[in-house]
């Protein structure tokens, strides 16, 4: 993927909601991929890595010849809402190390935490994964599927608490 491209195509999108007078914008996704002479699925990159729900997008899609895609930029009115949605969404899905991480990446940029919180974070989130690989290792399949489902529970765990005291100890 030419990270050049990513960039222009995300700085593009964001000129867009600069110019929108709503909190939504609606693009064709071959329109842009022919303005930029690229393929639409660099589009669906950029929109799936960097307008996200935890960058503050919802993304609507419709494929097909006159399908469009509409992003909508979430308008949270405190750091506190912003943290409860986060909480919700992991709440219901499934939570991948590189998710975390992402969360906590975003958590930073956004200033809801300081580096010393980000580092703690990432500190143990990184030694939950170490020992789950060293026990890997050493046990047979249906332990390993067991383990898995455990590590990524406490994954899920860590994060929501962490959540959890960012949002019961910043102000909002």
């Amino acid at each position: 993927m030419n990270n050049n491209m990513t960039d222009i195509l995300e700085q593009y999108i964001m000129n867009l909601f600069n110019e929108a007078t709503e909190d939504h914008i609606i693009i064709k996704r071959s329109n842009v991929a022919q303005k930029f002479d690229c393929v639409p699925s660099q589009l669906n990159y950029v929109i799936k890595t960097r307008f996200t729900p935890e960058h503050g997008f919802i993304i609507e899609s419709k494929r097909g010849g006159g399908g469009f895609i509409r992003i909508t930029k979430i308008t949270l009115h405190k750091n506190k809402d912003y943290i409860d949605y986060l909480i919700e969404t992991i709440d219901n899905e499934i939570l991948e190390v590189d998710e975390a991480m992402r969360i906590a990446k975003i958590l930073l940029e956004k200033e809801y935490i300081d580096k010393f919180d980000y580092n703690h974070f990432i500190d143990s989130v990184e030694i939950i994964t170490e020992v789950h690989n060293q026990f890997l290792e050493h046990i047979d399949e249906n332990s390993a599927e067991e383990m898995i489902s455990k590590t990524k529970a406490n994954l899920k765990d860590l994060t929501i608490r962490f959540l959890t005291n960012i949002k019961y100890n910043k102000r909002g």
